[in-house]
């Protein structure tokens, strides 16, 4: 069995963290849509740490999101 990749990437969640659904991130003027999520383990100013099926990230927030976006998780990971 392969193990995960990890990556961090800087960028915008834009919707709340949902187990069992894909994360949609978007970063460099483009999109990345993440397998499903199957795990949030951290929500921190400036940084979300979560794994999917495939990958474990590290988001840095851009400055602009980072109080809507950890709020958004927050809710979720409740």
């Amino acid at each position: 069995m392969e193990s995960k990749k990890f990556t961090t990437m800087s960028g915008t969640l834009l919707f709340p963290l949902c187990i069992g659904c894909r994360a949609v991130i978007l970063h460099d003027g483009g999109y990345t849509h993440t397998s499903k999520v199957v795990a949030v383990h951290s929500v921190q100013p400036g940084n979300i740490r979560f794994e999917t099926k495939n990958i474990y990230y590290r988001l840095l927030l851009s400055p602009m999101s980072q109080a809507a976006d950890c709020r958004s998780v927050l809710g979720v990971a409740a």
